[in-house]
């Protein structure tokens, strides 16, 4: 998994093996440190092990340390990187920099003087007219151009609905559907058919992701911000329409069987085997697809979540955004004595040839300027760039959301079982609050 953590109830049992593995991070330092004192520089980083950033990611920091001298002291991100970044700080064992999501609690590491701000750094280091506004308004304090921003996006990602067309055509499905009533006759029909219809982690972020794209349904932006920031889900009419508009396309059988027990990981087997015909899945996932071996790619199509009569969206809708994997500098990173090394590998990563690696094998969408088309190797990632006019996007709940994404998992987990409307809305209210 690339962009989301797990639940509250694995992260509780997960924070008492990062207190060891933090430790590890200065298992050869001195001074508390890691061993990052003299020529190097210490780095978690999500892309870990596995993941298809790592190469790109290894390939930058062989160049850094060949051009600077500097080593790069790597530790892998947990799925709980959050939780291993703070335990390290608390323990006095801080890395310099932190390559991670903008998402739950990273959202609060400045209030909590685990990193700083990046805003004079931004000019001073070559990257203002580099990095596009958009991308960087999302890593600012409440997602608005006046905030202070928290870290430097560099992973952005699109987040279209996949379609298996193959299986469409099995089911007797003559085209991709555009409306919620096309897709619950479409449903009808793979299920007719031995296949099952959208597959979702009804029990983790991707589920949490899926409702939230349908609840905001019928709701301008600015008004979901604020319900998804500060509660009122019961109280916002479009709001409750929305929700109501994901209980009647589950209970009309568009979510595959027992979506409330399933994760990523199952969602992706389900669709790379052939046993789902639709999911919503993000482009971190491209790379993965074609390497599966299954051939996947070779029939899939992207496009956008089906919308209903009277929505506020005139397309097709799919997420797309810039708070994937960014850099975050800590207290530590931004001493004296520190912050040029913090620079000199910052920047080389934003270079022509490294954000084109990155797109090549890792499928991210840059949030640089310029036309890193030529890296677009992969199919899914080819198709992906040319979505723009297809589709609408709405607002990805992460930043609005915060801290309470744990909780608000656990409420979306009885909402792709048999929770109500109402239910599931005082649910959301009662995990906003805390």
């Amino acid at each position: 998994m690339n962009h989301r953590t797990r639940p509250r109830a694995v992260r509780a049992v997960a924070v008492f093996i990062v207190s060891a593995l933090a430790l590890g991070l200065t298992a050869c330092g001195t001074s508390g440190h890691a061993a990052g004192g003299g020529n190097s520089i210490d780095v978690v980083t999500r892309w870990s092990a596995g993941n298809s950033a790592a190469g790109a990611q290894s390939s930058v920091f062989k160049a850094f340390t060949a051009q600077t001298g500097i080593k790069v002291n790597a530790t892998d991100g947990l799925e709980t990187i959050d939780d291993q970044v703070e335990t390290a700080v608390a323990a006095g064992k801080s890395p310099d920099l932190v390559i991670v999501n903008l998402f739950d609690k990273t959202l609060g590491w400045l209030d909590a003087g685990v990193t700083v701000p990046v805003d004079g750094y931004l000019k001073e280091w070559g990257l203002q007219d580099r990095i596009k506004p958009a991308a960087l308004d999302e890593w600012r304090v409440g997602g608005k151009p006046d905030g202070t921003l928290q870290g430097l996006p560099f992973s952005g990602f699109s987040w279209p609905v996949w379609y298996n067309t193959d299986l469409l055509k099995k089911a007797g499905v003559p085209k991709i559907p555009t409306t919620t009533d096309e897709l619950v006759a479409d449903a009808g029909k793979l299920r007719a058919a031995g296949i099952q219809p959208l597959v979702v982690g009804g029990n983790d972020w991707t589920g949490q992701k899926l409702f939230y794209q349908i609840a905001q349904s019928y709701t301008d932006a600015a008004t979901m911000e604020k319900v998804m920031k500060n509660g009122g889900y019961c109280a916002t009419p479009s709001v409750m329409d929305g929700i109501k508009l994901f209980t009647r396309l589950r209970d009309a059988g568009v979510f595959a069987d027992d979506s409330a027990g399933l994760t990523a990981d199952s969602m992706y087997a389900s669709f790379y085997s052939g046993k789902a015909a639709i999911m919503s899945a993000g482009s971190w996932a491209y790379t993965e697809a074609t390497k599966s071996g299954t051939g996947i790619e070779k029939h899939t199509t992207l496009a956008g979540l089906p919308v209903p009569g009277g929505s506020t969206y005139r397309k097709p809708t799919a997420f797309q955004g810039f708070t994937g994997v960014g850099f975050m500098i800590t207290k530590r990173g931004a001493q004296p004595d520190r912050i040029d090394k913090v620079r000199r590998l910052i920047t080389a990563f934003y270079a022509n040839a490294s954000v084109g690696h990155f797109v090549k094998d890792a499928s991210i969408l840059p949030p640089t300027s310029g036309d890193f088309g030529s890296y677009a190797t992969d199919p899914l990632l080819a198709q992906s760039l040319h979505l723009d006019t297809a589709v609408d996007y709405p607002v990805v709940p992460d930043v609005w959301i915060g801290s309470a994404s744990d909780r608000i998992i656990q409420v979306l987990t009885g909402a792709y079982g048999k929770s109500t409307a109402q239910k599931i809305c005082a649910g959301l209210d009662s995990a906003t609050k805390g």
